[in-house]
C-alpha cells in the first residue's frame, strides 16, 4: 500500500482509491485518506475502475510488474499509469490498451531538490507522516530481511546507539 501516496492524493483533493489484496487492509487505507477500496482478491481492479468511469491516473507503488500491467485496462481515456514501485519483472500489456484511449505509462524516481523541498513543506502543513518501524543498527541484517520479505509495515529506520 502506498501509504504516503494515499495521504498526498487525498490531501491534494483527489478522489482516491486504494487497490490491495484482502479486506483486512481497507480500514488502514481509509484512515490514510482513501475514499474507496478495491479488494483485488474479490474483484478485478481494472473492471472495478471502469465501472466507476475509469481512473485518470493510477500510481503503481507495488514492486510487482505482474500486478501493474492489468491496471492499464482500468484507465480512462488519456489516463496515465505512473510507476514508482521498482520491480525487475516486466510490465505486460496489450498495445491496443494504450492505443485505444491514448493511455500512457510513465516511470518516476525522484523529483528535483525544489520539488522535494515543496513536498516536505506540504507534508508539514497537511500532517502527512510516514509509518515507520525502528530497529537498532546492530539488527540491520534482520531489518533488511524483514523489508525484503515484505513483512515491514511501510518503512524501517535504523537507530544509532546514543
Amino acid at each position: 500500500m502506498g501509504h504516503l501516496a494515499l495521504q498526498f492524493a487525498s490531501r491534494m483533493g483527489f478522489h482516491t482509491l486504494a487497490i490491495q489484496r484482502g479486506k483486512e487492509k481497507e480500514k488502514l487505507a481509509r484512515q490514510l485518506g482513501a475514499h474507496g477500496y478495491i479488494d483485488s482478491t474479490e474483484e478485478n481492479p481494472a473492471e472495478a475502475l471502469l465501472k466507476m468511469g475509469g481512473a485518470n491516473a493510477i500510481l503503481a507503488t507495488a514492486a510487482s510488474g505482474k500486478s501493474m500491467g492489468p491496471l492499464v485496462g482500468g484507465l480512462a481515456a488519456r489516463g496515465k499509469l505512473v510507476v514508482v514501485g521498482a520491480s525487475s519483472e516486466p510490465i505486460e500489456i496489450n498495445a491496443t490498451q494504450l492505443i485505444f484511449g491514448s493511455k500512457t505509462i510513465q516511470g518516476e524516481n525522484v523529483g528535483t531538490p525544489i520539488e522535494e523541498e515543496d513536498t516536505l513543506k506540504f507534508s508539514a502543513l497537511q500532517g502527512i507522516r510516514p509509518t515507520i518501524e525502528t530497529m537498532p543498527l546492530e539488527k540491520a541484517p534482520e531489518a533488511y530481511a524483514r523489508m525484503m520479505s515484505g513483512k515491514a509495515r511501510f518503512r524501517i529506520v535504523l537507530t544509532m546507539p546514543q
